[in-house]
């Protein structure tokens, strides 16, 4: 599976995630793990704060093939 890069694309607060690397199956599936998928233990299992959950402030960027669905990387900006 790709490895996808989905940004922010409105202004970040403290305490958000800016962006988060995944894999899935396709860019809808992308934004899928990342509205849906708990984002910090802090949070009680919260999605990705900051994201809204129409997922109308991300932007999904394909980086790069192959691999299973999962999250790799995600940027958190605490305050």
């Amino acid at each position: 599976m790709p490895i996808f890069r989905v940004k922010r694309s409105d202004a970040v607060d403290y305490d958000e995630f800016d962006e988060v690397i995944v894999r899935a199956g396709n860019e809808s599936d992308a934004l899928n793990v990342v509205l849906t998928s708990p984002g910090h233990w802090l949070y009680d299992g919260e999605p990705m704060r900051g994201f809204l959950a129409d997922g109308s402030n991300a932007r999904v960027e394909r980086v790069v093939e192959d691999g299973p669905a999962e999250i790799v990387v995600a940027s958190f900006n605490a305050g």
